[in-house]
C-alpha cells in the first residue's frame, strides 16, 4: 500500500514539474484542469406496486351445537328381601330313624351226597369220608406216600388194636394232609392241620414227627377239609357202611 501511495505522489510531482516549465526555460503557470463531472446517478426505479391483496373468503361460520338430549336417570336399584335365615341344627325337630337290619344271608349249605354204604366209611359231625384201610403194619408204613393226590372229600383210615403213642411223618408225601387222632372211645383228641410234604432236598431226618398219646385211630384227609366240616377235638366219631360194627366205633 505504501508503494502505491509513492508511485502516486512522485507521477503528481511529475505533472507539476512539466506544467511548470515553459519552453524557453521559465516558469509559468498552468491552469488546472476543470473537475471531472461525477455522472448523474439514475435514481432506482421505484418498486412497481404491488397487487392488492386477494381478500380472504368469509369463514362460514358453523351451526350453533345441538343441545345433548336430556340423560333419564336409570331406576335406582330394587331392594333385595332379606334372606330368611335356615334353622340351626337344634332349631330342627329330632328325627328317629329307625334302621331295618337286613338279615345276613345264610350260604345254602351243600348237600352232602349220599355215602356208598358199600364202602368204608368215616362219619364225624354231618360229614362222612369212605375210606382205605391201613390196618397191616405194611399198609400203615406205606400210608398215602408216592400218591399224586387224595381224591377230595376221602381218605385213609389207620386201625390198630388198642391206644397207644402214635408217630407219623410225612416222607415222599406229594400234598398236605390233616391228622385227626382218635381214641379208644371213639372221640377225637387231637388234630394236626395242614401237615406239610417232604420238600425238595429234604432229607428223612429232617421231616417233623407228628406224635399223640392215647390214640388208637388216625384219619388222613386232605388239608383244609377238617377246618371245612368243623371237626373239632371231643367230637364223636363213627364207622360205617362195610366197616359198621366192627373196629369199636
Amino acid at each position: 500500500m505504501r508503494f502505491l501511495t509513492g508511485l502516486v505522489l512522485l507521477t503528481v510531482a511529475g505533472l507539476l514539474a512539466g506544467c511548470g516549465q515553459s519552453p524557453g526555460g521559465g516558469m509559468r503557470t498552468e491552469p488546472l484542469p476543470t473537475t471531472v463531472a461525477l455522472p448523474t446517478v439514475v435514481p432506482l426505479p421505484t418498486a412497481a406496486a404491488l397487487p392488492e391483496a386477494t381478500p380472504l373468503p368469509t369463514v362460514a361460520l358453523l351451526p350453533a351445537a345441538t343441545a345433548a338430549p336430556t340423560v333419564t336417570p336409570l331406576p335406582t336399584a330394587t331392594e333385595l328381601p332379606v334372606p330368611t335365615p335356615l334353622p340351626t341344627a337344634t332349631d330342627l325337630p329330632a328325627v328317629t330313624a329307625t334302621v331295618a337290619l337286613i338279615p345276613e344271608s345264610t350260604p345254602e349249605a351243600t348237600p352232602t351226597p349220599a355215602p356208598d354204604l358199600s364202602l368204608p366209611l368215616v362219619t364225624i359231625g354231618q360229614f362222612a369220608w369212605p375210606v382205605e384201610l391201613a390196618v397191616t403194619g405194611e399198609q400203615q408204613a406205606q400210608g398215602l406216600s408216592g400218591r399224586a393226590e387224595l381224591a377230595a372229600g376221602s381218605g385213609m383210615l389207620f386201625v390198630w388194636d388198642r391206644e397207644g403213642r402214635r408217630s407219623f411223618w410225612m416222607p415222599d408225601m406229594n400234598f398236605p394232609l390233616d391228622l385227626v387222632w382218635i381214641n379208644g372211645d371213639c372221640a377225637v383228641v387231637d388234630i394236626t392241620r395242614d401237615a406239610p410234604p417232604q420238600a425238595p432236598g429234604q432229607s428223612r431226618d429232617e421231616l417233623p414227627r407228628y406224635t399223640v398219646e392215647g390214640v388208637q385211630y388216625v384219619l388222613e384227609i386232605n388239608a383244609g377239609e377238617s377246618a371245612l366240616h368243623s371237626v373239632n377235638p371231643g367230637d364223636r366219631v363213627e364207622f360205617g357202611g362195610s366197616i359198621a360194627g366192627e373196629y369199636g366205633c
